[in-house]
């Protein structure tokens, strides 16, 4: 499915859509863990795992360098819907109290990482967690914890979108993955997922 291009928004109507967003992906996440979407008879791809063309860059490890440079990203602590178009939106990880979805989430967050416990990462990575189940098929426990089989999960699709495989969700791999919208107007998910962003 090709979403078209989102218009230019004010301030003023992306912090509406920000709050609204924040109260929605809050029910939905409650919505969500008493009644569990059913897995997706086909997941939406773009390729297979196993599939790698000559014309196509091959992901590789992630090297000392870009492991320090992802990590240095402050942890996603919250969760927003945010706007695809007058009609859809993504609900995704992102920073607390922010429109923005520049942060990560890496092995360890349990669901806090570090000292501070601000915020709510466990819904953060639960969005994350329900998402990949979804969009990819596995079958993650959605448990906001960032663990070994999250961590693998990412690392899948991370080959799969021809990434470097470091196992962190952060910017890149939110931009390349799949995501399965959600439309606050019917309050209903999409059948399919997509990479509208």
């Amino acid at each position: 499915m090709r979403l078209p291009k989102l218009p230019k928004l004010s301030g003023r109507t992306v912090a509406l859509l920000a709050a609204v967003g924040a109260v929605a992906v809050g029910a939905v996440a409650a919505n969500a863990s008493k009644n569990p979407s059913p897995p997706a008879a086909t997941p939406v791809s773009k390729a297979p795992v196993t599939d790698v063309s000559a014309d196509q860059p091959v992901s590789h490890e992630a090297t000392a360098a870009e492991l320090k440079a992802a990590a240095a990203l402050p942890q996603c602590r919250s969760a927003r819907l945010v706007p695809v178009n007058r009609s859809w939106g993504i609900p995704m990880p992102s920073i607390l109290g922010s429109t923005s979805t520049t942060c990560n989430l890496m092995y360890g967050d349990d669901p806090y990482r570090g000292s501070s416990r601000t915020g709510d990462p466990e819904t953060a990575i639960q969005v994350l967690q329900r998402n990949l189940n979804f969009c990819y098929g596995t079958k993650l426990a959605v448990d906001g914890i960032y663990g070994n089989n999250t961590r693998a999960v990412v690392k899948t699709v991370q080959r799969k979108h021809h990434l470097v495989v470091d196992g962190i969700y952060g910017p890149k791999t939110r931009s390349a993955m799949n995501w399965r919208l959600y439309s606050m107007a019917t309050r209903s998910w999409s059948r399919s997922c997509s990479s509208p962003l």
